[in-house]
């Protein structure tokens, strides 16, 4: 093996993923929080009908998309791209299902004159 090919080699093995440690609680927390966060605002149509206000659908979105895409930024270092897409992709299916449930209660109920 010449030695360039050998230094491609190890330059390869430099920039491959690795996975994160066990105790890596930054990451943890950022990766739990942001869940947790997505869901909640998934749930923002219950709190603005508690409210007595119609439900808007502008900024629960503007604010999802750029929780899942600002988590991913900051765990870019820990996981790979793959993990990163599917974790964005995730949050937002996630924040999808949630926010159309609970606007679905929502108009069901101011429909039927529960509020």
């Amino acid at each position: 093996m010449s030695t360039t090919a050998t230094h491609e080699r190890k330059a390869f093995q430099s920039v491959q993923h690795r996975p994160p440690a066990l105790g890596d609680m930054s990451g943890a927390l950022t990766f739990g929080f942001s869940w947790l966060l997505v869901m909640a605002i998934g749930l923002a149509p219950l709190a603005e009908a508690s409210l007595s206000r119609s439900p808007s659908i502008t900024m629960p979105t503007t604010v999802a998309f750029f929780v899942a895409v600002g988590s991913a930024v900051l765990l870019r270092r820990r996981y790979s791209w793959t993990g990163l897409v599917l974790h964005i992709f995730g949050q937002i299916a996630i924040w999808l299902s949630l926010f159309v449930m609970s606007l679905a209660i929502v108009l069901v109920a101011v429909s039927r004159g529960w509020s």
